[in-house]
C-alpha cells in the first residue's frame, strides 16, 4: 500500500516538473490526499519548480493535498441522526487516529518549511490552523514550529507573534515544552505567563493525587498485617517524590514573581523615558536665542542702516 501511494506521489512530481494540465495535477493531489495518513515526510517535500517562486518548496501544494484530506474527514466524521454501531465506533476511531497521524505530519513538515525566510506569515497560520486542536494529544510539535518560525523571522511584530503562539494550546505541552517555553525570550510575555500557570497548576494536581494516594496506603498498612515493609517502601517513594514536586512548584512561583517584577521595571523605565524626553523638548526651546529667530530680512535693514550712517 505504501509502494502505490509513493507511486502517486512520484507521478505528482513529474506531472510539475513536466509542466502537466491543471487538470491532471489536481487529480493527482486529490488521490494523494485520501492516502495522506500513509505518507511520509521526505516524500512530501516537493521542491518548487520555475525561476519566479519565493519559497524553496511547494508548501500551496501541501496546502491543498491537506485540504482535500480534510474535507474527506469531515465528510466522514459527519454525524448521523441515528444510533451509532460497534463498527460505526471503530470507524470513528480509525478516522481520529489517522487525524492524529496527519497532524503529527504536519507539525514536522512546518518544522521543516519554518526557516524560509520567504514563508509568509499568513500561509503559515493557514497551514497550522487547518489542523483541529483536538487532534494533537500534545502540542510539542506545532511548539516546535512556531519556535523555527519566530527565530528565521524576527521582524514579526508583537501582535503577530501572539496570534502565531494562538495555535498551539499551552495545556498540551509536554515538561520538558514547558520548560523550554518558560525560558524562551522569542515568545510574548503573556504566553510565558500562561506557559508557567499551566505547569505550575498540573504540578499541583498530580501533588494533590500523591498525597490521596499515599493516605490510602497509609490507611491499608495500618489494617494489613503482612508485607509491612514492602507499604513502607511504596511510601517513602511517594514522599520523595512529593517532595521533589513541591521544590519544583517553589521554583515556578519565583519565577513568576521575578517575572511580574521585571515587567514592572520596564512599565516605570518607559514612563520615566517619556518624562524625560518631554522635559528635553522644553528645555531646547527655552535655551533658543531670540535673536536667531529674527528673519533675514531685518537682519538686512540693520546692516543698510549702519552703513548709511558711515
Amino acid at each position: 500500500f505504501t509502494y502505490q501511494y509513493r507511486f502517486l506521489l512520484r507521478l505528482l512530481r513529474s506531472a510539475m516538473m513536466l509542466q502537466a494540465s491543471p487538470s491532471c495535477r489536481e487529480n493527482l493531489e486529490r488521490r494523494v490526499g485520501l492516502q495522506l495518513d500513509q505518507a511520509a515526510l521526505d516524500d512530501l517535500l516537493i521542491p518548487n519548480m520555475g525561476y519566479s517562486v519565493e519559497t524553496l518548496y511547494d508548501i500551496d501544494c501541501f496546502q491543498r493535498i491537506l485540504d482535500h484530506f480534510m474535507s474527506i474527514d469531515q465528510a466522514s466524521s459527519a454525524p448521523s441522526p441515528c444510533i451509532m454501531e460497534e463498527n460505526q465506533l471503530m470507524e470513528g476511531s480509525t478516522s481520529l487516529t489517522s487525524l492524529t497521524r496527519v497532524a503529527n505530519l504536519v507539525d514536522s513538515y512546518l518544522s521543516e518549511v519554518a526557516p524560509d525566510v520567504n514563508y509568509k506569515f499568513p500561509k503559515f497560520q493557514s497551514l497550522a490552523a487547518t489542523i483541529p486542536d483536538f487532534a494533537r494529544p500534545l502540542t510539542d510539535g506545532i511548539y516546535r514550529a512556531i519556535d523555527i518560525y519566530l527565530k528565521a523571522h524576527p521582524w514579526l511584530t508583537d501582535s503577530e507573534r501572539e496570534q502565531i503562539c494562538r495555535l498551539m494550546n499551552c495545556q498540551k505541552l509536554s515538561l520538558e515544552a514547558c520548560t523550554h517555553a518558560a525560558q524562551n525570550e522569542r515568545l510574548p510575555l503573556r504566553v510565558i505567563v500562561q506557559v508557567l500557570f499551566f505547569e505550575q497548576l498540573r504540578l499541583r494536581t498530580s501533588i494533590s493525587g500523591l498525597f490521596f494516594v499515599s493516605d490510602n496506603l497509609d490507611n491499608s498498612q495500618s489494617t494489613t498485617l503482612h508485607g509491612g515493609n514492602r507499604n513502607t517502601n511504596t511510601v517513602n517513594g511517594r514522599g520523595s517524590s512529593i517532595d521533589d514536586m513541591m521544590e519544583r512548584v517553589a521554583e515556578l512561583e519565583k519565577e513568576c514573581n521575578s517575572m511580574k517584577q521585571e515587567f514592572k521595571k520596564v512599565v516605570k523605565t518607559k514612563k520615566k523615558w517619556n518624562v524625560f524626553c518631554g522635559r528635553k523638548s522644553e528645555c531646547d526651546l527655552n535655551s533658543v536665542n531670540p535673536s536667531k529667530l529674527q528673519p533675514q530680512h531685518v537682519n538686512e535693514r540693520k546692516n543698510q542702516k549702519i552703513g548709511s550712517s558711515r
